[in-house]
This record gives structure tokens, C-alpha cells and sequence, in this order.
């Protein structure tokens, strides 16, 4: 009672094949339960699921129309930003102008009242 190689691989064979069949039954049935649980949840959710994708075209425009509004904003603070520059600029530049003159006047009223002050003790020493 001798079993040959070839009926000892065929019956490895159908053992192996036997399992995979097993397997592929318990995977199969998985899936199937995996497809039924999310069938079941979108039959809960499809009026949610529906009032969504029926908004969406009034985000995206709305989310645009965001955007944009506040790329203009940001371009009209740029502006403002430089104007405000520029006007401090001029500001500090007539600012400058402005203590200079008031500094030469000081200048010379003080030579002017030295002047006086001269005069007036020249004239008590004579």
C-alpha cells in the first residue's frame, strides 16, 4: 500500500485549493456584508447626500466670490499702506523744513536781543 508522488501532490493540491475556496467564502461574505452596511447608510442619508450636492455649486461660487473679495481688500490696504508712506514721508520731510526755519528765527532773535543787550550795556558804561 504504496501511494504514489504524483497522488500525494494532487491531494496537497486539492487541499490547498479547498482552503483558498474557504477563504475566498469567508472573504467574499465580508465584502457582501460590507456592501450591504454602507448601502444601508446611504439609504439613511440620502436626503442629506442630495440637499449637499445640490449646495454645492452655491459654496464653490460663494467661496469665489470670498476670495476675490478679500484679494481686493488686501489690494486696497497695499494702497492705503503706501499712501499713509508717502503722506508721513512729506509730513517729516516739511516737518524738517519747518524746525529748520523755526531755528534760524530763534537764531535770530537771540543775535538781536544779544545786539540790544550789548548796546544797552555799552551805553550804562559810558
Amino acid at each position: 500500500m504504496y501511494i504514489s508522488l504524483s497522488n500525494f501532490l494532487l491531494s496537497i493540491i486539492v487541499v490547498v485549493a479547498v482552503v483558498v475556496g474557504i477563504f475566498a467564502v469567508i472573504t467574499l461574505r465580508n465584502v457582501n456584508s460590507l456592501v450591504k452596511g454602507l448601502e444601508k447608510l446611504l439609504e439613511r442619508n440620502s436626503d442629506y447626500l442630495t440637499k449637499s450636492v445640490s449646495l454645492l455649486p452655491e459654496t464653490i461660487k460663494n467661496s469665489s466670490s470670498l476670495a476675490k473679495t478679500a484679494q481686493e481688500q488686501i489690494e486696497e490696504i497695499g494702497l492705503t499702506v503706501n499712501s499713509l508712506g508717502s503722506s508721513l514721508a512729506e509730513t517729516a520731510a516739511s516737518l524738517n523744513e519747518k524746525t529748520v526755519s523755526g531755528v534760524s528765527f530763534v537764531n535770530t532773535v537771540v543775535d538781536v536781543v544779544s545786539i540790544i543787550k550789548d548796546y544797552i550795556d555799552s551805553r550804562r558804561g559810558h
